[in-house]
């Protein structure tokens, strides 16, 4: 009775799938504590707190994105870029409010004009986003073409701060991830715009029927996911105490899997920020097995790539079995009849 009263409740949040990822993220934890002594030194389990925070406050963005049917590839680049406006202002003499005021200032601009083009201007996601990525990669490589390869390193103690305090032994970056998650948690479960993501991700005419207006929530979320990938790149700033090009590099398809994993669908109308955490927590541990068992950088990217690909597939599929079709159908037994 028990078991089926749990069951009910994860079906009852819809977060059967993000409960599966956070036990997929216990077993490897659990096999790496194992395999490998060093998994549970303090440096790693630092090292870990410090790569969850800024994945994790990108993921709540992205997230927000997969929950109506849209994604940005554009994360990484802004985090990277956003993290250099904070230290370029920083090196200019600004105050520290001001210097990440700017980093903030430029996220938001460029997740507005990403809202903007696939919003108002109807572009799709996709071709935005992956042309926002190439062109911030671009302009960061011009701001930095003059600077060492560690890039921007001397930052006054007031900013340093912001990613270096702690509680004990956990970061406080990422306890602040932590309190991120569980508001926006709240927010979704708790008011009547958090619910009207996952409907209109779900059901877009119905929803536009309903009165919610798809063009600003697009818009909106956009900016969001903007406005927290650059959050995080100016905290990650202050934390590691240096800001170069290499910032954020590659990380949208690490976050992209991870909201997949973690329940998010490309198709939109489902996902949570309990799952972003699950997917952010299983990806981290994925990528620390590979330094900690020694796997050749090549390896490292087959892993990641048909991770990849099984997640896309096995969300396709989900996709197509909520729309009616038959398992036969899908493998490619018999073709779809159309116009049923």
């Amino acid at each position: 009775m028990a078991k089926r009263s749990k069951l009910t409740f994860l079906r009852h949040g819809r977060l059967e799938q993000e409960a599966l990822t956070f036990c997929a993220a216990l077993v490897l934890a659990l096999v790496l504590a194992v395999l490998s002594p060093a998994f549970l030194n303090a440096n790693n389990l630092a090292s870990l707190q410090t790569a969850i925070a800024p994945n994790l406050i990108v993921a709540l963005g992205m997230m927000t994105l997969f929950m109506i049917g849209r994604f940005d590839l554009s994360v990484g680049a802004v985090m990277g870029v956003s993290g250099i406006a904070s230290a370029m202002a920083l090196d200019a003499g600004a105050p520290v409010i001001v210097a990440v005021a700017a980093g903030l200032a430029l996220g938001l601009a460029i997740g507005a004009f990403n809202g903007l083009m696939v919003a108002y201007v109807g572009i799709n996601h996709l071709i935005v986003t992956l042309g926002v990525l190439y062109m911030t990669r671009g302009v960061i490589e011009v701001v930095m073409s003059g600077q060492l390869l560690a890039g921007f390193t001397s930052f006054p103690p007031g900013f340093s701060a912001l990613g270096q305090w702690s509680f004990g032994n956990l970061s406080g970056l990422f306890l602040f991830a932590l309190l991120l998650c569980v508001l926006f948690e709240a927010f979704l479960r708790l008011t009547a715009p958090g619910r009207g993501l996952l409907f209109l991700g779900g059901n877009p005419r119905a929803a536009s029927a309903t009165g919610i207006r798809p063009a600003r929530v697009e818009f909106w979320c956009f900016v969001l996911s903007g406005g927290l990938a650059a959050l995080a790149g100016v905290l990650m700033t202050a934390r590691v105490g240096m800001a170069n090009r290499y910032m954020g590099e590659g990380l949208e398809m690490q976050i992209f899997i991870a909201c997949l994993i973690g329940g998010g669908s490309i198709a939109g109308g489902k996902g949570s920020y309990v799952g972003a955490l699950a997917g952010v927590l299983f990806v981290t541990l994925m990528t620390n097995a590979f330094n900690l068992l020694s796997v050749p950088s090549e390896w490292q990217a087959v892993v990641i790539g048909a991770v990849l690909v099984a997640v896309v597939v096995v969300d396709g599929i989900l996709v197509l079995r909520k729309a009616g079709r038959p398992w036969a159908n899908i493998v490619g037994l018999w073709p779809a009849r159309l116009g049923r």
